[in-house]
C-alpha cells in the first residue's frame, strides 16, 4: 500500500478531486453526526445529544470548515503570498474527516451504558460499577478516538505544508497556536450561533 495517499494526499489527488470529496464528506459526516445522535460542540469535540438534526449538524460542521479555512488562508498568506484557497479548503475538508468517524464511534451503545452508570453514581463515584468488557471496550475506543485525532492533524499539517509551502520550525509553532486560537474560538461563537 502506498502510505503517502493516506498521510499526504495532497500531493496524489488533483485539488477538484478533493475538492468533490471534502464536499461529499461535509454531507455524508454531518447526516452520519445526525443519525448517531453527536454533536461537535468545539473544533475537536465530539459528544452525544440525541436532540441533533442535520441541520445543526451541518450548521456545525460548515462553521468549522469556514473557521479552518479563513485562519489558515489568512496564515498561509503571510508565509506565502501564492497560497490557494482551495488548498487550504481542501486542507479543511479532509481535516474534518476523522470527526465523523469518531463521530460513529462515540454513538456505540457501551458509551451510553458507561455515561449512564456514571450520572446514576455521579455523587458517589466508588460505587460506580463498570464491567470488565466494558471498560476494555472503552478503553479501545479512546485508543482508536486518539489515533484518528492525530491523523486529523497530520492531515491538517500536511495540507498546510502543501498550501503554502511552509518549511521554518516557526511556521509550524504558529500553526499549532492558530490551532488552539481555533478551539477557542470554536468553543465561544458556536453557541451563539
Amino acid at each position: 500500500m502506498n502510505w503517502q495517499i493516506l498521510l499526504n494526499p495532497f500531493t496524489k489527488f488533483s485539488e477538484k478531486t478533493l475538492f468533490f470529496f471534502g464536499l461529499i464528506t461535509l454531507f455524508t459526516g454531518s447526516y452520519t453526526a445526525f443519525l448517531c445522535g453527536v454533536t461537535f460542540d468545539s473544533m475537536i469535540e465530539v459528544h452525544l445529544n440525541s436532540e441533533m438534526t442535520f441541520l445543526n449538524s451541518l450548521k456545525e460542521n460548515s462553521f468549522y470548515l469556514v473557521l479552518i479555512t479563513v485562519l489558515l488562508f489568512a496564515f498561509g498568506k503571510i508565509i506565502n503570498k501564492r497560497t490557494r484557497i482551495i488548498d487550504i479548503v481542501n486542507t479543511a475538508f479532509l481535516f474534518r474527516i476523522s470527526f465523523y468517524f469518531m463521530a460513529m464511534l462515540t454513538a456505540f451503545p457501551i458509551l451510553k451504558s458507561v455515561e449512564n452508570e456514571i450520572k446514576k453514581n455521579i455523587n458517589s463515584l466508588d460505587k460506580l460499577v463498570i464491567k470488565p468488557l466494558d471498560m476494555i471496550l472503552l478503553l479501545l475506543i479512546t485508543c482508536v478516538i486518539l489515533l484518528l485525532l492525530v491523523y486529523a492533524f497530520i492531515l491538517l499539517f500536511q495540507g498546510f505544508k502543501t498550501a503554502t509551502n511552509a518549511k521554518k520550525p516557526i511556521h509550524f509553532i504558529f500553526l499549532g497556536l492558530l490551532l488552539l486560537f481555533a478551539e477557542i474560538i470554536s468553543i465561544s461563537i458556536l453557541p451563539l450561533i
